[in-house]
């Protein structure tokens, strides 16, 4: 985190001469109807109750599924609608739990409720050990209670925001959600009411609606394509998109719901807050329900920290400790209950205080030495590779290349088993980036690091003899 707030340190100081877009984060909270409330009530308490039952060797299992539940209730309804479906639908036959979307959880790194990622196979584990000590008549209950709800409420405050940030000029936006059940939910609601072209990108891969109400699938490349060339509105990614996307066109983005872990979130920032943002200004909105303990537990970071608009440097060991903190919070008490939620809060500010007082401060450092590291000019620009590799003959011996289309190539040097698809053209890798390499220094294709400045002058040699 805080890689571009380096760099408009920089800007501000005169040492950098690209302008890098200002960030203006914005919480919203989100009031949950009086059914909403008693539902997310009831939650909580099955939640508490349930893992305070637990014997001491139950506890670990029952805790991580519930952690689980509590994830979900802060995504959407819906998406912990479909969870429960799931686990009454294995409570009844008896079957093993069949997860709805197969790239859900992956994309998140599942973890139990220390904070500690899990592999698939302990999930499995954990999620057989609980499953026994839930009662399928509470689960029918909660079921029966959520599927009774209109749309969520959240959903509704998304549509508000999304006009108010296309009416302030934010003609693209980007929208993240932790979980691709809550996207399925939202996509539709977006389509149907706001009239939106919605662009889908999740483990699942690229998606699209149709003229007949389908979704299409498409590649995750040809979803960026679509997104960058101005044919969506609105790009709607789960965590899947977190990293990998280089939007710097796009000048918004908001947050349907906000991870344990703020790291994640600053990710999913970093999609759009880059170098060479078109945007002045790029705008980061962020929605809660209103009086839970994530929002609580934000707000307090928010304040001590500025966080999400400045570098971390002390607030690290905290952020760090926080996806543990809040499980803990969730399965010991009733986190809609004041007292508690208090009592969070105030050990945050205690922490938040001695942190300041005793860790690294990476922002004073960076304040006191805002120089830029010189660096030589490159030997030969992007342009001048896209040359070499235009005319093979300028190639060191034993490399061969062959032109598969517009800036596009296949290339194999010695020892290579079989070519690889190479660009010299930043734009078209953004587009591509899975399935080819941008052949410039530093690449793994490129030629071997201790040979770079040697391979370099050779081949700016016979380009100048080339073209000569």
């Amino acid at each position: 985190m805080g890689s571009t707030s380096l760099l408009r340190r920089y800007h501000k100081a005169g040492k950098l001469q690209t302008p890098i877009a200002d960030r203006e984060v914005e919480d919203r909270f989100v009031t949950l109807s009086s059914d909403e409330a008693r539902i997310y009530e009831a939650v909580e308490n099955y939640i508490s109750t349930t893992y305070n039952q637990a014997s001491a060797k139950e506890k670990n299992a029952v805790g991580f599924v519930m952690t689980s539940y509590r994830r979900r209730l802060a995504s959407s309804f819906h998406s912990l609608r479909n969870t429960l479906e799931d686990r009454l639908l294995a409570m009844k036959t008896g079957q093993p739990l069949q997860p709805r979307q197969p790239n859900d959880e992956a994309e998140l790194e599942p973890m139990d409720a220390e904070g500690e990622v899990l592999a698939p196979d302990e999930v499995a584990a954990l999620e057989r050990e609980a499953l026994a000590q839930e009662e399928q008549d509470d689960i029918d209950r909660l079921l029966h209670d959520i599927r009774q709800l209109p749309p969520d409420t959240k959903a509704e405050r998304l549509r508000q925001e999304l006009d108010q940030l296309r009416a302030a000029g934010y003609a693209q936006v980007m929208v993240f959600t932790q979980y691709t059940d809550t996207m399925d939910s939202l996509r539709d609601e977006l389509t149907a009411k706001a009239n939106l072209r919605v662009t889908c990108f999740s483990g699942r891969g690229g998606e699209v609606r149709d003229t007949d109400g389908h979704w299409r699938k498409i590649s995750r490349e040809e979803a960026k394509r679509r997104f960058r060339e101005g044919k969506a509105d609105v790009l709607l990614c789960s965590e899947a998109a977190s990293e990998g996307l280089n939007f710097q066109f796009c000048g918004a983005l908001i947050n349907y719901d906000m991870p344990w872990n703020p790291m994640r979130v600053e990710q999913r920032i970093g999609r759009i807050d880059r170098l060479g943002q078109q945007h002045t200004k790029i705008r980061i909105v962020n929605l809660y329900y209103e009086g839970t303990v994530e929002a609580d537990v934000y707000m307090t970071l928010r304040r001590r920290f500025n966080l999400f608009e400045s570098v971390v440097g002390r607030s690290q060991p905290i952020l760090s400790r926080l996806p543990a903190v809040i499980a803990g919070h969730v399965l010991d008490y009733r986190s809609r209950d004041a007292d508690a939620r208090a009592a969070l809060t105030g050990d945050l500010e205690q922490q938040a205080e001695a942190a300041k007082q005793e860790g690294f401060d990476l922002d004073a450092m960076l304040d006191a030495d805002l120089q830029e590291p010189p660096r030589p000019a490159p030997k030969l620009t992007l342009a001048d590779l896209d040359l070499v590799v235009q005319h093979p003959e300028a190639m060191p011996p034993g490399i061969t290349v062959k032109k598969l289309q517009d800036g596009e190539y296949a290339y194999q040097a010695p020892g290579m088993a079989k070519p690889v698809r190479i660009t010299t053209r930043p734009d078209y890798f953004d587009d591509h980036s899975e399935s080819l390499e941008l052949w410039s220094p530093g690449s793994p294709v490129f030629p071997e690091c201790d040979r770079e400045a040697a391979t370099e002058d050779l081949m700016g040699k016979a380009l100048s003899e080339l073209l000569a």
